[in-house]
């Protein structure tokens, strides 16, 4: 169909009041670059093309999404002809289940379906568990997906059936659909339980588990293998469903090492990204107490929350020198976490930890690095080039100071 001219004056305007508002918001790509600063990733972008989100270029932004980024209202939007799209029927979104039955569940799914089942593909390989520094006791805590989906929904109904035998009261609230209100499983029309995709894939897929504040499992990760990925997808995403039938979303939790009533206040935690690399910095480190996001740009407000009474080591990953998007993330998770601070009348400490070499702190601590504790004036004394005119320009337009 074709889009009038009253209809773009009308989003336009719509934008200048709500930037946000649009019919959806996608990633960029290398097919499909930031229209702002030409790189394929990071940045993200409204599907009617009216607005970027640009996580390296402020210069003619109209402000800064949640996520930190500049957003950017097009206003030279041609006459745009819009594809149709097929779209499957999405019913009514699911609410998550109650915390003890998502733990239950994935508990459940890594004790029938370890990742073990797939020693070469995901313990003993190349990318495998073991690869990253693991010892063989700790990959029992990782699950994995079969790649077919018959062989998932086989899965799916066995872990149905476990839910129905234990919490029978969830289940008859969903008409014995016991799994349903589980991110990463949905329902077929016909009665039909599955988990993931209605795909299949050349090989099994890593599931990591992402546990609370409390030691439960509240939802999961996937990781894809290298044989089932282009050059453009990421290889982690969510376990989750909320496009299908019955589905629901895992939204972006943090995953905790430790239980967080077991550490008293004042004591030292480090924040990184990926459940999985906490874990890994745990095999190296036992005494580090590590809180995980999913990326360095999610969850800033969960993770300032879960460190509060605790002094604050940030460690993401080391490519922030080089890359201005991840600097301004880690500048971003900074400023929150010190104006929480000040809020709180805390006298929380801050500070980044750094070193040389490797990428991760995982394969930093693997490496057994030196690795140094900088004050966030240190830290910024260290930036050069685009990564510091970006920290530099963003506290600017926050009026902030360390």
């Amino acid at each position: 169909m074709r889009i009038c001219a009253h209809d773009l004056i009308r989003t336009e305007r719509q934008q200048k009041r709500n930037p946000m508002i649009s019919v959806g918001f996608a990633r960029v790509s290398k097919k499909r670059p930031c229209r702002i600063c030409g790189k394929p990733t990071y940045c993200g972008f409204s599907r009617d093309e009216g607005t970027s989100i640009c996580m390296r270029i402020s210069a003619g932004s109209r402000g800064l999404s949640r996520n930190g980024g500049n957003i950017h209202v097009h206003t030279d939007i041609p006459f745009v002809t819009i594809q149709p799209r097929i779209m499957r029927p999405i019913s009514q979104s699911i609410p998550l289940a109650p915390p003890e039955i998502r733990d239950a569940v994935f508990q459940e799914l890594i004790k029938i379906s370890p990742a073990s089942n797939y020693r070469e593909e995901l313990i003993t390989g190349p990318s495998g568990l073991l690869s990253r520094g693991l010892l063989e006791q700790h990959t029992t805590s990782y699950g994995a997906l079969p790649p077919t989906n018959q062989q998932r929904a086989i899965l799916a109904g066995i872990l149905n059936d476990y839910v129905r035998a234990n919490f029978p009261e969830h289940a008859e609230s969903h008409s014995g659909a016991g799994i349903v209100g589980v991110p990463g499983f949905w329902q077929e029309l016909s009665g039909m339980v599955h988990i993931w995709k209605p795909r299949n894939y050349l090989m099994p897929l890593l599931v990591i588990p992402y546990k609370d504040a409390n030691g439960l499992i509240q939802a999961c990760q996937i990781r894809l293998h290298a044989n089932d990925i282009s050059s453009h997808q990421k290889r982690y995403c969510w376990l989750s469903s909320p496009l299908e039938r019955h589905g629901t979303s895992s939204g972006t939790p943090i995953h905790f090492t430790f239980v967080k009533d077991e550490l008293a206040p004042g004591e030292t935690v480090l924040i990184t990204e990926g459940a999985l690399k906490a874990d890994t910095v745990v095999r190296f480190r036992p005494n580090a107490r590590v809180i995980a996001t999913s990326g360095v740009t999610c969850a800033h407000s969960e993770l300032v929350k879960a460190a509060r009474p605790y002094t604050a080591l940030i460690a993401f990953d080391a490519d922030y020198r080089t890359n201005p998007a991840v600097c301004r993330q880690l500048a971003r998770l900074i400023v929150h976490r010190l104006n929480d601070s000040r809020e709180q009348q805390l006298r929380s400490t801050t500070n980044v930890l750094c070193w040389n070499g490797p990428k991760g702190i995982d394969d930093a601590v693997r490496a057994n690095v030196r690795l140094r504790s900088l004050t966030i004036s240190e830290w910024h004394a260290t930036l050069r080039n685009e990564p510091l005119d970006e920290v530099n320009r963003f506290w600017s337009e926050i009026s902030f100071k360390p």
